[in-house]
């Protein structure tokens, strides 16, 4: 079953009231604002969501909560990342029935595995699922890279509809574009949000952006530039998402420290509580002022209905 998704897929963040309990009330306010920003897509459970940081408990709250919100509006896609393959398809099940359109998984990590075994796991994972997959390529994060022939492979399966490829490997990622270029059955879409202009001039979908979160139109006039091909346009929206960088993401010693400092800006703009679940902390003080004063002028500059300082 293809999915047509074009556009930013926001990786939309978990609002936790602590670190175990779902704000259901914030889900909402993130959802309304993200699709009042015009978005393609909702992506929950992802790495800026900290799905694997989550209990299951918060896990399924946050799909059935979003696929409420959203009222089919949008696509939601619900990312089952896991180590077991059982507890992947529970979620994909419980997803189904939420009213979720695609599932996204990564690959399992802690063990290691061959891309034989990673290709028998996502067609196991393919072939039970009640929705359609698509891949997800995180080596930061599990570890392991899906190579470009096992991508192939797994895409003649026909429930594999795409792949969120976040290795930022620019000439993979081209690579991938070129060999499903005019295919409608397999989307390919860019993780790193600061390559998105790239990434469509290169032949994706669309783009997965976590800085959509808060700044949902901003990346939204960016995919659009980059299609029209307005070189002026692409260059506004990418000195703003540079400032998100240096001055919300970065600290002051230019560490990252990207899903606490987004919870933190978003909290300001009265989105969402900055509680993050562990291994995460809450941010520095210094961090925290930081974000405080820089965030503003962010928002006037990139002609943001937000307000700081909101709750």
């Amino acid at each position: 079953m293809a999915l047509h998704i074009q556009g930013v897929i926001p990786p939309v963040v978990t609002p936790l009231i602590s670190c175990d309990q779902l704000d259901v009330e914030a889900v909402d306010r993130v959802t309304e604002h993200l699709i009042d920003g015009g978005v393609a897509g909702l992506f929950v459970l992802g790495t800026t969501g900290e799905g694997p940081s989550q209990t299951y408990q918060t896990r399924y709250e946050m799909v059935e909560r979003t696929c409420q919100a959203a009222d089919k509006r949008v696509p939601v896609l619900t990312c089952v990342t896991d180590t077991s393959i059982g507890e992947s398809l529970a979620l994909a099940a419980h997803a189904a029935d939420c009213g979720s359109a695609a599932i996204v998984a990564a690959a399992p990590y802690y063990f290691e595995a061959s891309q034989r075994a990673l290709f028998r796991w996502f067609f196991e994972l393919a072939e039970q699922s009640p929705l359609p997959l698509m891949l997800y390529n995180m080596p930061s994060c599990v570890g392991v890279d899906l190579e470009f022939t096992t991508v192939c492979d797994l895409s003649q399966h026909p429930n594999i509809i795409g792949i969120k490829d976040s290795s930022g490997n620019l000439e993979l990622f081209s690579k991938l574009c070129q060999q499903f270029r005019g295919r409608d059955d397999f989307r390919v879409y860019m993780g790193p949000e600061e390559l998105l202009a790239e990434a469509v001039h290169a032949g994706a979908a669309g783009g997965v952006c976590g800085g959509a979160n808060l700044l949902p139109h901003v990346y939204v006039e960016l995919y659009e530039a980059a299609v029209a091909h307005d070189s002026d346009a692409i260059q506004r929206w990418q000195r703003v998402i540079h400032s998100v960088f240096q001055s919300v993401y970065r600290d002051a010693t230019g560490r990252m420290n990207l899903i606490p400092a987004l919870k933190a800006a978003m909290q300001e703009c009265g989105l969402c509580r900055d509680v993050v679940a562990p291994p995460f902390s809450p941010l520095c003080e210094e961090h925290r002022r930081q974000i405080v004063t820089e965030l503003p002028r962010i928002l006037q500059t990139s002609d943001s209905p937000l307000s700081a300082g909101s709750l």
